[in-house]
């Protein structure tokens, strides 16, 4: 058993597994699809594989072949870096992540999952209803009136439908755009379908219902043209068989969406079809996504299908955001064959190590883990398997950030404005936090070290979204601005932005942004980008190491204003007093203007506030005179506004 890892694992070959595909691959996903080997007695690209012309998929005025369109889905999907498997996938492991899936050769650990196997029309079984010689399947007998009732060969002839549920009595109704008579054949004496659909069905006088009737047989038509030309109808009640006349004959006695290799694992319907959530492709378990019509018992078309591809392409790599899942190289071989080393070079046998006279037991390692028990090192000590890594999840990140909004550095006290004190404080928050219960502990240092990697991350993404503002067109929306800054953090960084939740979580943030400013500011770097110049972001280097530095900026006291030109005096190693000047009279003097400054254009903003108030209360109450106004007044009325628009 050959094992794979992937960020997305597709399952189907239809139009909605390779849409899906597709943009997964231009997503750089690099996904996995497994189209399967007649799966459900059908070849690789489902039903499509199963019909002759297709003439209502856009792109193709003259019509196209199904399998061609199959097979230009598959080129494309190819072309953007997709690795198709042309294997049945048998079994399911959604109890855990990741994800698990299993063919006959293979293994697949993916962190996301689109089943799109689609359904299959059930057929009747009589003399002329398959293929090839003596049948007329696709030659008159289809098994999906809305595909394929345009037709030319069902143009103004008799036709027929097999069925007594809503669906029979729709493609009836459909039918007769195009057919002269449309006949419903039931086998028993009273129809499935609900009241409303066998009222609108039975009341165009295009359709006719045979009840108790069972079609026995198919033959071709008089002129030897090898198509449909009648059917033989049996009475179930009476035994009767008569003639039938007929052009086209359409089952329409439901589909079974291929679901049982699923095992129960994902929320089925009544009819066994994959329950998604409205308005998306998500199904009961996070990060596995259902598309075409696997989970579709209404429209079963090929392009309603793509559409559900795309959008499951779309919520995969939304949850592949949001969960940051690392990149995995395409098809990498996670656990093929045990990988056995010796002094740093591959071989056949048990790594041993020696020490002295000791000896350890041998280990295997598959690709960098050991299986083994502690083991002797070089230096005599022991040491055990090193412990996973566990990553972040974004619910820690939450838990983190709220951690450090809540948590202040003591301005008085001065052995909390340590950083190792300020993040013990930060770890005991994360830790009582009730939102921590069910999360990994966390050290004071993995608060530290993730804190610091979500400040740096962010801080570019910030600006980066603020370019995006600047650059924003009308018919953009918000999220049209975040996918464009997504696409300036790529740029810039070489890589993607996986901590959007934490920039949600902090953009409304006054001590972030109060925090960055001064990080910024103390930072003395000429690196800053400055977008509004066109350029791309280019953080501090020093950002990092602001973060333990400074505390929350402050507005300066009275007693701080007052003390900036007082002396400070500090403590030498040699107990000598060296008295310093905080800051010049020049600085001062600067400071002074810079406050006032602030202070006029808080101002000038006030009395501009003020002055629209007035003008907008002058505007009403000419607004509310009754009488004729002036001619002064009219022109005052019509100056105002002018002014508010």
């Amino acid at each position: 058993m050959e094992t794979h890892k992937t960020k997305v694992c597709i399952v189907g070959s239809g139009p909605a597994a390779h849409t899906a595909a597709i943009y997964a691959a231009r997503a750089e996903l690099t996904p996995l699809l497994f189209e399967g080997w007649m799966a459900n007695d059908i070849a690789p690209g489902g039903q499509l594989t199963t019909t002759t012309d297709v003439e209502n998929f856009p792109g193709f005025p003259d019509g196209i072949l199904g399998v061609d369109l199959v097979a230009k889905f598959r080129k494309q999907s190819e072309r953007f870096g997709t690795k198709i498997f042309t294997e049945t996938v048998n079994k399911v492991d959604f109890s855990s992540k990741p994800f698990k899936l299993f063919t006959n050769t293979r293994t697949v650990l993916a962190d996301s999952v689109i089943v799109s196997t689609g359904a299959v029309a059930k057929r009747l079984s009589f003399p002329g209803s398959g293929e090839g010689a003596g049948g007329f399947w696709n030659r008159g007998i289809s098994a999906c009136a809305v595909c394929d009732g345009a037709a030319p060969i069902f143009r103004d002839k008799p036709l027929v439908v097999i069925g007594g549920g809503d669906s029979a009595m729709e493609e009836a109704k459909f039918l007769t755009k195009y057919g002269s008579k449309v006949y419903i054949i039931h086998r028993r004496d009273t129809f499935r379908a609900s009241k409303i659909m066998q009222k609108r069905a039975l009341s165009n006088p295009k359709i006719e219902v045979i009840l108790n009737g069972s079609v026995v047989e198919a033959y071709g038509d008089e002129n030897g043209k090898g198509v449909l030309g009648g059917l033989k109808v049996k009475n179930v009640v009476t035994g009767d068989v008569s003639d039938l006349k007929a052009s086209g004959l359409f089952f329409a006695i439901g589909h079974e969406p291929a679901t049982k290799f699923l095992d129960g694992q994902l929320e089925l319907d009544e009819d066994g079809y994959v329950v998604t959530k409205p308005g998306t492709t998500k199904t009961s378990v996070d990060g596995v996504f259902a598309a075409g019509d696997v989970q579709d018992k209404k429209y079963r078309q090929a392009i309603t299908a793509a559409g559900t591809g795309c959008m499951a392409a779309l919520d995969a790599e939304h949850y592949l955001q949001e969960i940051g899942s690392q990149k995995v190289e395409l098809g990498q071989v996670v656990r093929a064959t045990p990988l056995t080393v010796y002094n740093g070079a591959s071989t056949s046998t048990p790594f041993t190590v020696y020490n002295g006279a000791s000896r350890s037991t041998p280990f295997t390692v598959y690709n960098g883990v050991s299986t083994s028990t502690p083991f002797t090192v070089d230096n005599g000590e022991t040491t055990g398997r090193r412990e996973t890594r566990c990553k972040w999840s974004p619910a820690e990140d939450v838990v983190l950030i709220n951690a450090w909004l809540n948590t202040d550095k003591y301005i008085i006290v001065a052995t909390d404005q340590r950083a190792s004190s300020f993040w013990k404080r930060i770890a005991a928050y994360y830790s009582s936090s009730p939102a921590a219960a069910s999360l990994p502990k966390r050290e004071s240092s993995h608060c530290k070290q993730r804190w610091q990697k979500i400040n740096d991350s962010v801080c570019k993404f910030v600006e980066c979204y603020d370019h995006a503002l600047r650059q924003r067109t009308s018919g953009q929306s918000e999220d049209d601005v975040v996918q464009v800054s997504y696409q300036f953090y790529f740029d810039d960084c070489k890589k993607r932005f996986t901590l959007e939740h934490a920039w949600r979580k902090l953009r409304h943030s006054q001590k972030w942004y109060s925090y960055i400013s001064k990080c910024s500011k103390s930072s003395g770097s000429s690196k800053r980008a400055k977008l509004d110049e066109g350029g791309t972001f280019s953080s501090s280097s020093n950002t990092k190491s602001n973060v333990d530095e400074h505390a929350m900026a402050r507005p300066i006291g009275v007693k701080s204003s007052k003390g900036e030109g007082e002396i400070v005096v500090t403590k030498t190693t040699n107990e000598e007093n060296v008295v310093t000047t905080k800051i010049t009279n020049e600085e001062r003097e600067s400071n002074s203007r810079s406050r006032l400054e602030n202070l006029w254009a808080l101002n000038e903003k006030d009395i501009a506030e003020r002055n629209k108030l007035s003008r907008i209360e002058l505007l009403r109450s000419l607004l509310g005179k009754t009488e004729k106004l002036s001619e002064k007044e009219e022109t005052l009325k019509n100056k105002l506004i002018d002014e508010m628009l």
